[in-house]
C-alpha cells in the first residue's frame, strides 16, 4: 500500500472550551452536564447539524461531538498564515482584477504552499478558498493500494464540507431509476417510490433554494423558495448550447448557502457542542443497543468518554466506515456491521472531470455568488434528448468575470460510478494517525465503463467550451483520481437484508440498535446528482424515526413533512 506519511512522536494537541463558539450559542448555565444527554451526534458537517437541530427542537438534549479544533495561530503559525493569504488571493473578487491567463498560473502557485503539509487536501477545487479548515495530511494520514490513487479529501470544522467558501453548494434531488437502477447493476433502495419525497420537502424548506422549476422526467422539481431569473450573460450561453444541442436541458442551478443548522440547535438550549473531540469507538451493551461512545481530546490527548442511548454517526462516508471498523466487540469481530461482510466494501465517488480557461464573453458580477451555476442533466443525452440505457452525467458551468471585460470559465462534469464489491476501505494493521488510531487503507479504482463515459465527458467539455468562445488552460484528458470529486459514497450501504447490508431501511445499524448512519456511507448507489440534499433528507427521515421509538414526534416543532 502506498503511505500517506505521519509525523511520528506526540503531536500536539488543542481543543477550545466545551461551549462551542458557534453563533447564537447560549450561555453554559443552560447547557447539560458532561454524560447527561439523550443523544450524541457525531460530525458537526450538514448531516450532523441537522440531527442536531430536529432531536433538540423535539426537546432531546444532544452533545455533539466534532474533531475539529479551533483555529489557532500558536499552534501552526505557518499553516494559519499562509491560509490567510490563500484564502485572499483566491476571492472571486480578487479575480475580477487578474487577467484571466494569470488565474490558473496563481492558482497552482497557491498550491506549492500547501506540499508540505497538505498536499492531498490542495488537490481539491475549494481549497484555496479556506485551506485552514481542511486536515493536515501528516497528522491524518491514509494508504493506498499501489496504482490505485485515492484524494481523501477531508474537512474536520464546524460546517463541514458545506461551509467550505466556494464549495458548489448544489442540491438536487435523486430520481426513480436513481433509488432503483433499470440496468440491474447495483442493489436498489430499500425505499418505496417517493417515499423521501417529504423529507426533500422538509430539507429544502430550511435551505430556502434558489433555483427554477423545470419539469425534467429524470431530475425532479425541488420546493423553490427564490426563483432565479438568468443573467443576460448565462442567457446567452444557454441559448449558444441550446442551438447546438437542441434536445438539451439547460437550467439554473439549484443552490443554497449552507444550513445556520447548529446555532439553530444551540438557541434551543439543549445543546452541548465539544470541538477537538476526536471519535474513537462506539459502544454497544449485551444486548445490542448502542450505549456511548469513546472519543480523545484534541488538545490534552485524554481519552474521554459519553453515554447516550441514541448516537448519530455523521462524520462522513469513510471517516464512519472508519468508526464502524474501530468499534470491534466479540460478537462482531470486524466491526459494527462486519458480519453482513458488506462493511468498508462498495466505495463510490462520482467520476469527475472539468475544464477551465478564458472566455472572450464577459460574465456577470452576480455569477460571483457561491453556487450559482448553469446545470446541463443528463448530459449524455444531448443528441438524443432521452438518457440512454446505463448511468450518466452532468455538467455545472461557471463563470466568472475577470480583467479586461472577459470570464473566467469552469466547467465541471460528474458521472455516477457504478458501485463494485472490491472497491473498499479496511483499518491498516501499521499505520496511525497523530492520536494513536488506526488508519484506513483504501482500495478503489474505476472500471471500464467508468473510462469510457469519461472520454465522452471530456469530448462534451470540449465542445461546450467551443460553443462558449474558451481558449482553455486546462482539461482532464483522464478522470481525476477517485475521491476528487469530493463526493466519496458507500462502504456502509443501508438496505432491506441483514446478511447483505450494515443498516436497515431506517438508516439503523443493524448491529447497534439505536446507531443511526445518515452520512454518505449508507447509499448503495449514487446517481450522478450532487449527493447532499439526500444525505439530509434522509437524516431527518432517521430523526423521525429515533424519535417516534423515544415517544417523540419532528411534529412538536413544525419541522415535520406535510
Amino acid at each position: 500500500m502506498r503511505e500517506q506519511p505521519a509525523r511520528t512522536g506526540k503531536a500536539s494537541l488543542m481543543m477550545d472550551d466545551p461551549i462551542s463558539a458557534v453563533p447564537g450559542n447560549t450561555s453554559s448555565e443552560t447547557l447539560p452536564a458532561a454524560g447527561d444527554h439523550d443523544a450524541i451526534v457525531v460530525g458537526g458537517g450538514a448531516t450532523g447539524g441537522l440531527a442536531a437541530t430536529l432531536l433538540t427542537e423535539a426537546g432531546l438534549r444532544v452533545l455533539l461531538l466534532d474533531a475539529g479544533p479551533p483555529p489557532s495561530l500558536l499552534r501552526a503559525p505557518i499553516r494559519q498564515l499562509t491560509g490567510k493569504l490563500v484564502r485572499r488571493l483566491s476571492t472571486p473578487q480578487s479575480m475580477r482584477l487578474m487577467p484571466g491567463a494569470f488565474i490558473p498560473i496563481a492558482q497552482r502557485g497557491l498550491r506549492r504552499l500547501a506540499r508540505g503539509r497538505q498536499w492531498v487536501q490542495s488537490q481539491c477545487y475549494a481549497w484555496e478558498r479556506s485551506p485552514d479548515l481542511f486536515v493536515d495530511d501528516v497528522d491524518c494520514p491514509y494508504v493506498t493500494a499501489p496504482g490505485k490513487p485515492f484524494n481523501w479529501v477531508r474537512v474536520r470544522a464546524l460546517g463541514g464540507r458545506v461551509g467550505v467558501p466556494g464549495h458548489g453548494r448544489q442540491y438536487y434531488r435523486l430520481g426513480p431509476d436513481d433509488f432503483d437502477p433499470p440496468d440491474g447493476l447495483s442493489a436498489a433502495w430499500p425505499l418505496l417510490p417517493g417515499e423521501l419525497d417529504p423529507w426533500y420537502d422538509l430539507v429544502e424548506r430550511r435551505l430556502g433554494l434558489s433555483g427554477g422549476h423545470d419539469g425534467l422526467p429524470w431530475l425532479p422539481d425541488s420546493k423553490i423558495a427564490h426563483e432565479s431569473t438568468l443573467t443576460p450573460a448565462e442567457a446567452a450561453l444557454r441559448d449558444r448550447i441550446v442551438h447546438h444541442w437542441p434536445d438539451v436541458n439547460v437550467i439554473s442551478g439549484r443552490y443554497a448557502p449552507p444550513l445556520q443548522s447548529l446555532a439553530a440547535a444551540a438557541g434551543t438550549g439543549r445543546l452541548h457542542c465539544r470541538r477537538g473531540a476526536i471519535v474513537s469507538k462506539i459502544h454497544v451493551d449485551s444486548r445490542g443497543d448502542v450505549c456511548g461512545v469513546s472519543w480523545i481530546d484534541h488538545r490534552t490527548g485524554a481519552r474521554e468518554s459519553s453515554s447516550s442511548p441514541l448516537v448519530f454517526l455523521c462524520a462522513s462516508a469513510l471517516e464512519s466506515t472508519r468508526l464502524l471498523l474501530l468499534s470491534r466487540t466479540p460478537g462482531h469481530p470486524e466491526g459494527l456491521g462486519g458480519n453482513s461482510g458488506v462493511l468498508g466494501r462498495y466505495l463510490m465517488d462520482h467520476v469527475s472531470v472539468s475544464a477551465g480557461g478564458v472566455s472572450r464573453i464577459s460574465a456577470d458580477n452576480s455569477a460571483t455568488e457561491d453556487g450559482r451555476c448553469l446545470f446541463l442533466p443528463r448530459f449524455d443525452a444531448r443528441t438524443s434528448g432521452r438518457p440512454p440505457h446505463g448511468r450518466g452525467f452532468g455538467v455545472q458551468l461557471f463563470q466568472f468575470p475577470v480583467a479586461g471585460g472577459r470570464s473566467f470559465f469552469v466547467a465541471g462534469s460528474f458521472a455516477e460510478m457504478l458501485p463494485r464489491r472490491e472497491n473498499r476501505v479496511t483499518l491498516d494493521p501499521s499505520r496511525r494517525d497523530a492520536w494513536g488510531i488506526p488508519v484506513l487503507a483504501i482500495d478503489c479504482a474505476y472500471g471500464d465503463e467508468e473510462l469510457d463515459r469519461s472520454r465522452d465527458q471530456t469530448a462534451a467539455l470540449r465542445e461546450l467550451a467551443r460553443i462558449a468562445q474558451v481558449d482553455l488552460n486546462s482539461i482532464d484528458e483522464t478522470p481525476c483520481p477517485p475521491g476528487s470529486a469530493f463526493h466519496e459514497c458507500g462502504t456502509a450501504r443501508m438496505g432491506r437484508d441483514p446478511a447483505e447490508s450494515v443498516l436497515d431501511a431506517n438508516n439503523e445499524c443493524w448491529d447497534a440498535r439505536g446507531l443511526y448512519v445518515t452520512d454518505g456511507a449508507c447509499f448503495p448507489s449514487q446517481g450522478y446528482q450532487n449527493p447532499t440534499l439526500t444525505m439530509l433528507a434522509l437524516t431527518a427521515r432517521a430523526c423521525q424515526h429515533a424519535l417516534t421509538k423515544a415517544g417523540r414526534d419532528l411534529s412538536v416543532t413544525s419541522t415535520a413533512p406535510d
